[in-house]
């Protein structure tokens, strides 16, 4: 029965896995991305990500931040503040050009990924409130 199993558990397993498998396809994609908007520093972000998702045992908080930041970057939805590097090189990019348009897709697979974690969270929110009541 569902009762029985850890949801929490369970849903933070699903969503570190989605997470993982994401960066396993698109990974190297994300990084020549995050370049085109940030040169070394926008690769670097992505590159520490991938990292920090190989060691970790569940999406925290930290890490889910992590990724809204990186959607938010190639977004072009950029709050600069003095930690900021410089993301000038954006400015520079044809939005007529072949890498835009794959930067728009990336973007877009990564909302749908930040969507389907928090789908996994509403389910385990229903889950736990129903082994709740049932108790």
């Amino acid at each position: 029965m569902l009762r029985n199993l850890p949801t929490t558990t369970l849903s933070a397993e699903l969503q570190l896995a989605a997470v993982r498998a994401h960066f396993a396809e698109h990974g190297t994609a994300l990084c020549n991305a995050a370049a085109l908007i940030g040169g070394e520093a926008g690769t670097a972000r992505v590159l520490r990500l991938m990292s920090a998702l190989r060691e970790a045992s569940r999406l925290d908080r930290a890490l889910r931040r992590r990724l809204v930041d990186l959607h938010r970057l190639l977004s072009l939805d950029l709050v600069v503040d003095a930690f900021e590097p410089d993301l000038s090189f954006w400015t520079d990019l044809d939005p007529a050009s072949p890498e835009v348009e794959k930067l728009c897709l990336l973007t877009d697979r990564l909302y749908d990924l930040l969507v389907e974690i928090g789908e996994l969270d509403d389910e385990r929110d229903a889950l736990a409130l129903q082994a709740q009541h049932a108790a």
